[in-house]
């Protein structure tokens, strides 16, 4: 009788915990739970690492955990399943806040253009610009939104308040709009040797030409190319023959700048022409992100705003965040983000082929079976942190973990017909130190297009 009472109220508490799961995820019978051991529901509810809410005004009482996940690492890199969900958005902005007041990190640095983000450094730093207008000049529409906007107002705020002695500085890492790069090399060099200020302009003149196009730079001769290259490298050169002279009329940090500058140049360069590969990009990101951390003093710990894409480790192809994990190591904590379901913000497939294309909300489709993100709606949480280094891989409750599984990564633009092109098999461990899920998403709010 004893045996038959603890067997009744075990398949009572598995009915239980597979209706809650159908009610919670909204599952149809078509994708029936039932194959899923309760052992993995179990694990991912003990493990889950639950918050109250994204909004970035809420009190850190229930992120204290986040302490522990960072450690002593120097860099923590937020990712996105979209470019284009408000809660991740909003989070991102929640941690940033929580790693300054907590724990003493000092810097910001986000997927967008170098030079324009140091406008928007200036005006956190000292109130000067619009930060509306700065913010759209970043070259990217998908940060231009207002969940971003409000990011940018709280760091200026923060600065502001004379209780806090560290500031918090803006950064972009990407190289992909040189032409003010360009120009800042130029105005330098008119401020303390004209001369080399029209050697610089003639050097630059042939690359910029192309910039309005970069995909008609892709397509130009080899001799054209070979031009460019020379000529961005020799205005690089200049500033480095010059160094010690021109940082006595200068200084230090305006040489830095220059020549960071210069040196970007020469990044979009060979990224445009086709010469550094489909990893490009990335290397050159983690190159500048490694640059922003290294001038901002011994002590600077900083927050990187990305896609998952580029800030997930441990893939066969180089990307932002295996470049800057084999430089730093576990000075790095790279936190990816997930969703079950919900809208979002992307050029539409059929729109990107236009001039100008144009975003608008889609809904994403439920996971399928084999995905991530289908189990980990299975903790029954609207929202969570799962860490997974430490985890032991080999039992029934966390195999699952290694996969390969489906996951989900939209970028700038989707297709609303082709729903599981957008999933790709994974071991999310070895991408990822830690996921943060949301059940339930909705779209950033866009400031303009």
């Amino acid at each position: 009788m004893s045996s038959f009472r603890t067997i009744t109220k075990s398949a009572t508490g598995l009915i239980a915990i597979l209706l809650a799961v159908f009610f919670f995820c909204g599952l149809s019978q078509r994708n029936d739970i039932r194959h899923i051991s309760p052992v993995i529901i179990e694990w991912l509810k003990q493990n889950v690492k639950p918050f109250e809410t994204a909004d970035p005004n809420y009190t850190h009482n229930d992120l204290i955990f986040l302490k522990d996940m960072v450690g002593n690492a120097r860099i923590v890199s937020l990712g996105e399943a979209t470019h284009g969900t408000r809660e991740f958005f909003l989070m991102k902005h929640r941690i940033l806040r929580f790693l300054v007041e907590e724990m003493d990190f000092t810097t910001f640095a986000l997927e967008a253009s170098w030079p324009e983000s140091n406008l928007v450094n200036d005006y956190v730093q000292s109130g000067r610009g619009d930060p509306a207008k700065l913010l759209a000049g970043l070259h990217f529409w998908t940060w231009n939104t207002q969940e971003v906007l409000d990011m940018i107002l709280w760091m200026k705020g923060y600065n502001e308040n004379p209780d806090h002695r560290q500031k918090v500085s803006f950064f972009g890492f990407d190289m992909q709009y040189p032409a003010m790069t360009m120009d800042n090399v130029i105005t330098y060099l008119q401020n303390i040797d004209p001369p080399a200020k029209n050697y610089a302009e003639l050097l630059y003149a042939l690359f910029r030409s192309y910039l309005d196009n970069p995909s008609r730079y892709f397509s130009a001769s080899p001799e054209i190319k070979s031009e460019c290259q020379r000529k961005v490298q020799e205005a690089f050169d200049l500033l480095k023959r010059n160094q010690s002279t021109y940082i006595g009329l200068s200084s230090p940090k305006e040489f830095a700048l220059a020549l960071q500058s210069a040196r970007i140049v020469i990044q979009a360069e060979d990224v445009f022409s086709g010469r550094a590969g489909g990893s490009g990009r990335d290397r050159y990101m983690a190159e500048n992100v490694s640059w922003i951390l290294e001038n901002s003093g011994a002590d600077a710990k900083i927050v990187l705003w990305a896609h998952n894409e580029h800030v997930k480790a441990g893939t066969t192809d180089l990307t932002l965040g295996k470049a800057l994990r084999l430089q730093y190591k576990d000075d790095l904590a790279i936190f990816g983000f997930s969703f079950f379901r919900g809208s979002f913000i992307a050029i539409p497939d059929w729109s990107r082929t236009r001039f100008p294309c144009f975003n608008i909300v889609h809904q994403a489709s439920i996971p399928p079976e084999d995905s991530y993100e289908y189990r980990f709606c299975l903790a029954g949480q609207p929202f969570f942190f799962l860490d997974f280094r430490g985890v032991d891989y080999n039992s029934e409750a966390t195999g699952w973990l290694m996969g390969p599984l489906n996951f989900r990564a939209i970028g700038a633009i989707y297709d609303e017909a082709m729903p599981l092109l957008y999933f790709s098999k994974r071991q999310l461990p070895q991408e990822f130190d830690v996921i943060i899920y949301f059940q339930d998403t909705s779209p950033s709010t866009p400031l303009g297009f």
